[in-house]
């Protein structure tokens, strides 16, 4: 009797199952599912993720291959190849689909022009391997130049208003075999002063540029041509640029607050940059409105400060009464500085708010 309801249990259970899940149910009989094999995808690998080109010409693009093998067992489908470079390194057309077992390449191609030294490059590849759907390949090279010019772009950042005799010094060195010879220099711009030293006869070699006097609104360039004794390298070039910057530089230019009653701590933090050469001094910093606390933090005695503004809990500004951060300094071309706080508008939905009437109540 206990072996006839243990078989009928059975049944019952078996019956459950089928009307959960039909499709187990409807199953020719000796038939089972077919579950997907473990393993059944693609796996990228790839031969190296380094490639080093040793010394190359700064004249000559590059390109290597990176060969790419399927060790998976379903198609490898390569979607991207993205360079870190785009200025510099191009993707060429690559194997998009490899079969398991099978190899591909991916080739791309590295333009020097401009570099000089050693280098280093990273493209990022993209597949539907679901272990590694983002590689990393990496390439290095030492970039030969004939004649190296560092830096060959030079920025003057004075402050408005100020004269400057910074002197920035441009290091020019021959890697050719037979001995350079430099001419004088000359620039297109007069307001830049030059002056060229050998440190190394025939071998290295010092430009020294200047930019002096009164700096107006413009912002004025220049281009420095220095004829070579090379064939192969007949001039060098270095660009200059003069670019003023403001006395003091306050950000941001106004304190927005959030509309409506304020949180407790609510608290905004300002910056204040002295990019004059003498220092300067905060000495008092405050905003009209009642309970508002400032903090002064001299982050970079003379040069940098930041004020911390503190809100009291609830504090909300009032209509027709302009708020300002006012700031005194000993900077004698802005001794006072102002920074208007404004409140965002109260959206018109949550400022008008009609009062209920209780039922039977007439107005």
């Amino acid at each position: 009797m206990k072996h006839f309801f243990k078989v009928a249990g059975a049944l019952f259970a078996l019956i459950q199952i089928s009307g959960s899940f039909p499709a187990l149910a409807q199953l020719p009989a000796g038939q089972a599912l077919a579950a997907k094999p473990k393993g059944d995808e693609p796996q990228i690998k790839f031969s190296e993720t380094l490639f080093d080109f040793g010394k190359i010409k700064s004249s000559e693009p590059v390109r290597h291959e990176y060969i790419v093998t399927n060790t998976g067992n379903a198609v490898l489908d390569i979607m991207t190849v993205q360079p870190g470079c785009p200025g510099c390194t191009t993707a060429l057309p690559w194997d998009r689909q490899v079969q398991p077992g099978q190899t591909g390449k991916i080739p791309i191609q590295f333009n020097p022009l401009g570099f000089s030294g050693p280098v280093s490059k990273s493209v990022t590849v993209s597949c539907n391997d679901p272990a590694q759907p983002t590689q990393m390949l990496q390439f290095r090279a030492n970039v030969w130049q004939p004649i190296d010019v560092q830096p060959s772009y030079l920025y003057f950042m004075p402050a408005e208003g100020e004269e400057t005799n910074e002197n920035k010094v441009v290091r020019i060195v021959s890697n050719l075999d037979e001995p350079l010879t430099l001419s004088p220099p000359q620039c297109d711009n007069p307001a830049f002063k030059l002056e060229l030293k050998t440190l190394q006869p025939g071998k290295e070699f010092a430009l020294h540029v200047s930019h002096a006097g009164v700096v107006s609104n413009a912002a004025p360039q220049g281009l420095i041509t220095i004829a070579t004794s090379s064939s192969n390298v007949p001039s060098v070039k270095v660009t200059t640029r003069v670019m003023p910057q403001p006395a003091l530089a306050v950000s941001p230019l106004q304190i927005m607050l959030p509309a409506g009653s304020l949180s407790a701590g609510y608290r905004h933090t300002q910056m204040i940059r002295n990019n004059s050469s003498a220092p300067m001094k905060v000495t008092e910093a405050t905003v009209n409105a009642e309970g508002v606390t400032v903090q002064v933090n001299e982050s970079q005695p003379g040069k940098l400060f930041l004020l911390t503004v503190n809100f009291p809990t609830n504090f909300q500004a009032r209509a027709g009464e302009p708020l300002a951060l006012t700031v005194k300094t000993s900077h004698p071309r802005r001794p006072l500085i102002k920074v208007p706080v404004v409140q965002a508008a109260t959206p018109a939905s949550a400022a008008f708010r009609p009062t209920a009437i209780a039922p039977g109540v007439s107005k």
